[in-house]
């Protein structure tokens, strides 16, 4: 009688190390630090004219601060409710680039969509309009998130900015952009004219 309790009482201790080792923690993503995978997610697609979806969970992508970068041939940008106000410009690398690199004064041929990081909906896309933009990349010209953001970037390479509103549209932007308003961009260099 005695080994058949304490056969009991083994198997029943280790019933409880095996579910306590193995709790929902360890394999739900909901979990895993830094990664907040419930939603609400604004969900932009760069390639159509169409407002953006939203989604209870994370989509597939890059997450990068609240934000997740669809890795396709045409982004998407989503913004997540761990989302915040940039303070500062973030221009990190998403795809390398190779060959020469941008320099201020320099004519650009780029692809690229532009997303409001308060209201997660998208205001600009030259993927959308399905041709890429060329401009002078020249202080002046275009807002200081991108004259300072851009320059670096080689052909081919994507690229992700934040830009706090006092480098982009400030007080008053344009329609579809909030008041000091953080812009967010994926921006891919096709040529340097």
């Amino acid at each position: 009688m005695r080994k058949h309790l304490a056969t009991a009482v083994i198997a029943v201790t280790s019933l409880f190390l095996v579910v306590g080792c193995s709790s929902s923690q360890d394999t739900d993503p909901e979990f895993a630090e830094g990664n907040n995978t419930v939603g609400p997610y604004s969900v932009n697609d760069c390639g159509v004219s169409a407002a953006p979806v939203v989604s209870e969970s994370a989509p597939a992508g890059t997450p990068i601060g609240g934000l997740v970068i669809g890795e396709g041939e045409i982004p998407s940008i989503s913004v997540g409710p761990d989302s915040a106000p940039a303070l500062e410009l973030t221009s990190e690398e998403l795809v390398a680039g190779n060959g020469a690199s941008v320099a201020l004064g320099d004519t650009i041929t780029v692809n690229y969509c532009g997303v409001g990081q308060a209201t997660g909906a998208r205001f600009d896309s030259s993927w959308a309009r399905g041709e890429p933009a060329t401009f002078q990349l020249a202080p002046g010209a275009l807002i200081e998130g991108w004259t300072q953001g851009v320059p670096g970037m080689q052909i081919g390479e994507r690229r992700l900015l934040e830009i706090p509103g006092d480098l982009g549209y400030g007080a008053n932007p344009p329609g579809g952009i909030e008041p000091n308003e953080t812009l967010i961009f994926v921006v891919e260099l096709v040529s340097i004219d």
